[in-house]
């Protein structure tokens, strides 16, 4: 039997191989297609990205990547890892990258966290990254990054919070003496309440009112009696301008202080400085034959211990009680107390 194709046999054969090999440029020049157009599209994204096998070497990035990060070409990223790049990767970024990465292949799937990054421009920028494993047949490959610019959207935070520092600012303040007004006071009260009892943080309260002062608006109108208020305002807010002082007009000619000291006799020190430097200030009174400057009686109330149930109101009724006694006994002085709950 002759088993040996026939002319017209080996003629289709020849047919259907060019159709393959037709197909197979076809089949490539769409891949070359898609390739081109993955690569464009890559590389237009303004985002940096980047992704590396799991023995941390680059295999691909972007321009994003290569030219505004690393600012190095390419063909100098890929096939390097962190620690081949030490002109613009220093050896402690490189370490803290390398951790998020071996976190990411041996616990998760997915990574996103926040890290400030300097760009080739020198400028340090804030960056969050999403990272993600890629596998092929259930195997891990390695790591695809992404990382998006949040600098702006920092600062756009910083600015609101900046202007919402301001308004409450507007809102807690006393429009005469810049002072804080009272009812920022009740709110800051019962942080100190509550810290106090939380964390054992003792703190001071004293009430303080301008002496006669109803002599002095009568004597030199308010106009005038305003200006002694923005004064002895001031006076306080030089003596108590730690953080943890806060100083308030209750009203009027009334003030309030909180703040902390390291234990009652610096507490009564820091007053009675106030007091004597409002009265050394020298500000002529509305009536001589009682007195001869503007001064001030202060109840003095330093706070040690309080249960869970003590309101503000009480502790204000108590520091009221010392101003009072302080205006019975002869006015410009400082009547003080040690406060704890249980007395």
């Amino acid at each position: 039997m002759n088993n040996k194709a026939t002319y017209i046999e080996l003629e289709e054969k020849i047919i259907n191989l060019e159709k393959k090999l037709s197909n197979l440029d076809l089949l490539k020049k769409e891949r070359d297609i898609q390739n081109s157009f993955l690569k464009t599209l890559f590389d237009t994204i303004p985002s940096p990205i980047f992704y590396k096998d799991k023995n941390g070497i680059y295999q691909q990035c972007n321009d994003a990547f290569s030219k505004n990060i690393l600012g190095i070409e390419k063909e100098k990223i890929i096939g390097k890892t962190l620690f081949d790049l030490p002109v613009v990767i220093n050896l402690e970024n490189a370490k803290i990258y390398k951790k998020k990465d071996e976190e990411l292949l041996q616990n998760q799937e997915y990574q996103v966290y926040e890290t400030k990054v300097k760009c080739k421009d020198g400028i340090l920028r804030d960056y969050n990254f999403y990272k993600s494993t890629y596998s092929l047949d259930g195997e891990v490959l390695g790591i695809v990054g992404l990382m998006l610019d949040v600098s702006d959207y920092k600062s756009a935070l910083k600015e609101i919070d900046e202007k919402n520092k301001i308004l409450n600012d507007v809102v807690n303040i006393d429009w005469l003496s810049n002072l804080y007004n009272r009812k920022y006071f009740a709110d800051i009260f019962e942080k100190k309440i509550s810290s106090l009892y939380r964390n054992n943080l003792e703190f001071s309260f004293a009430i303080l009112d301008i002496d006669y002062f109803k002599y002095y608006n009568d004597t030199f109108g308010h106009v005038e009696g305003d200006n002694v208020i923005k004064k002895i305002s001031e006076l306080m807010q030089n003596t108590f301008q730690k953080a943890n002082d806060y100083v308030f007009r209750l009203g009027g000619e009334e003030f309030g202080i909180l703040f902390e000291s390291k234990n009652s006799k610096e507490a009564y020190y820091l007053i009675n400085k106030l007091r004597l430097d409002i009265q050394n200030a020298g500000i002529k009174a509305g009536n001589i034959q009682v007195c001869e400057y503007v001064t001030v009686s202060i109840g003095l109330l330093n706070i040690k211990k309080l249960n869970k149930d003590m309101k503000y109101s009480k502790l204000y009724f108590q520091a009221d009680n010392l101003l009072y006694k302080a205006k019975n006994e002869g006015r410009n002085k400082v009547c003080v107390l040690d406060y704890s709950f249980n007395e």
